[in-house]
């Protein structure tokens, strides 16, 4: 019962209320409801069961208020595919192609001029290339980055793109592909000519063994390309490519340097990051991961809302991760190895409460971009206890509350569901591993509710839907986050780590060995 009805009652009310998707999902939901609570008939009796079972089930059964949830997708859908193996499931659906298309598909947010006045550096090219290049440098670029004052796709790589063809081939293939994505397919075949024209110039410029800043630039696009058109498994090879050709670039100048800062940057952070989506990441070629001598490793980088520094405890812990993985898969840990294991988890956690990050000075106003980083330092302390364990050692206090109010204030959304978390003690004593990850995930959530859908949130929002935490508000506010990110800019690695978040909670509501196995859908995100 709920406020004096029954769940099938309270549904029937809000159902008006609900948008004709919602509807329909709804009376399979009351259909189900209905079933659970009929006498059941056993087909070798005449009779139905008892009255008093009829009475346990509605005793036992806890009714949803489900007034909240009125217009706003609530559902899983679980098919068949669900009961298989990995291999026979898809895990890219057509429904993630085409619930942005038909009667309610978004607008671009933006729409480019088809003219560009005298002496405008795009005058030169046609009007297709005018239209996208100009699509590019206003609808795109500018969402690549959390500060408008560092924004190298558009301070560096578009007017490079301007002198170099395979580069502007492939921003103009990216901005083709965007617009099919957002449901537009007038430049579909526009897409694929670019994109197989850039490859063509990039090669040959390779084989004259000619490497250049422009040819490293559309290595990284190629990248950036790949990974939004679905993360097919050749962002990784143009990933590794482009960090070989960047070892035969000279510095001569500011702006090679400039270049070569972001190009480290990007290479780097995408393979750190997309290694955490997978449980044994030996299988992916790692990287030297090594920051430039001038790096600053506490500064937040607009590009990833958060250090280098933070990010390479988050590379540390995934090695660590992998090696006991492999080793424990093929025989059982020594005493001395479990105390190696353990105390180099504590060590990283250790490190993990104490690393710094700070704002650049052009950005010292930006509270959000503390409460960003903020949010990706919870997630890696959440990451390491769930690859790594918990701690041994009764030294190792929690570090929930301390990033929280301790380092920055925060001032929480009223508006969410989500109540702010608690600011305590600057470090207690753990009551349980279960207890700490709730704690911890409450913690995330009730940041996030504070900050804007953003495609920068993804890394959280994926290694939370992951943890194991059966809280039913959580996993609506993650689906739902991770839903709207998607219908801002629908980019294919945010696609498919909804889409894997998804499996991950199918599996563990049917009680599948798939949904304790970390990474066992996340392998090939890219989620930096």
């Amino acid at each position: 019962m709920y406020g004096g009805k029954t769940a099938l009652q309270s549904m029937r009310t809000a159902e008006s209320r609900l948008r004709p998707g919602a509807k329909a999902a709804l009376e399979r939901r009351c259909i189900a409801e209905r079933d659970s609570v009929r006498p059941q008939t056993n087909i070798h009796e005449t009779g139905a069961k008892p009255e008093s079972d009829r009475k346990n089930i509605e005793r036992n059964f806890q009714a949803v208020p489900i007034a909240q949830y009125a217009g706003r997708w609530l559902f899983l859908n679980t098919t068949y595919w669900d009961f298989g193996s990995s291999q026979d499931r898809p895990l890219e659906e057509p429904e993630s192609l085409t619930q942005l298309n038909g009667a309610g598909r978004r607008a671009c947010p933006f729409v480019p001029s088809l003219r560009a006045p005298p002496g405008h550096p795009l005058t030169s090219f046609s009007q297709t290339e005018r239209y996208l290049l100009d699509y590019f440098i206003e609808g795109i670029g500018p969402n690549c980055s959390l500060s408008p004052f560092y924004n190298p796709y558009l301070s560096l790589i578009t007017p490079l793109a301007l002198s170099h063809a395979p580069l502007r081939n492939t921003l103009l293939a990216i901005a083709a592909n965007q617009f099919y994505r957002l449901g537009n397919a007038k430049f579909e075949k526009e897409a694929y000519i670019y994109k197989q024209r850039a490859l063509a110039g990039l090669q040959k410029e390779i084989n004259e063994r000619k490497p250049s800043f422009g040819a490293v630039a559309t290595v990284l696009m190629l990248c950036f390309h790949d990974i939004s058109d679905g993360c097919t498994p050749s962002w990784k090879t143009h990933l590794r490519g482009g960090m070989q050709l960047l070892n035969l670039l000279p510095l001569k100048t500011a702006e090679g340097h400039m270049l070569k800062q972001f190009f480290v940057m990007y290479f780097v952070a995408h393979d750190i990051m997309g290694r955490t989506a997978m449980e044994d990441s030996s299988e992916a070629e790692t990287l030297e991961n090594a920051w430039l001598a001038d790096d600053d490793l506490e500064e937040i980088d607009m590009l990833m809302g958060c250090s280098r520094g933070l990010m390479s405890l988050i590379s540390k812990i995934s090695n660590l991760a992998t090696e006991k993985s492999k080793m424990s898969k093929s025989r059982p840990l020594s005493i001395s190895e479990l105390s190696y294991f353990n105390n180099a988890r504590n060590n990283l956690e250790l490190e993990l409460q104490s690393v710094q990050q700070t704002l650049p000075s052009y950005a010292k106003d930006r509270d959000d971009l503390l409460r960003v980083a903020e949010v990706k330092r919870l997630t890696a302390l959440l990451y390491l206890r769930q690859r790594l364990g918990t701690p041994r050692n009764s030294s190792i206090l929690s570090p929930v509350s301390v990033g929280l109010f301790a380092r920055y204030p925060i001032a929480f959304n009223t508006n969410t569901t989500q109540a702010p978390p608690s600011p305590g003690p600057l470090a207690m004593v753990e009551s349980s591993t279960l207890a700490w990850k709730e704690k911890l995930v409450t913690d995330i959530i009730a940041i996030i509710s504070t900050l804007p859908d953003t495609a920068t949130l993804l890394w959280p929002l994926f290694v939370v839907g992951s943890v194991n935490i059966d809280n039913e508000e959580h996993r609506r506010f993650i689906l739902e986050r991770l839903q709207n990110i998607q219908n801002s800019r629908n980019l294919g690695n945010i696609r498919r780590a909804r889409l894997a978040v998804e499996s991950a909670y199918r599996a563990r509501d049917l009680d599948h060995p798939r949904g304790n196995d970390w990474g066992r859908e996340g392998r090939g995100i890219s989620l930096a």
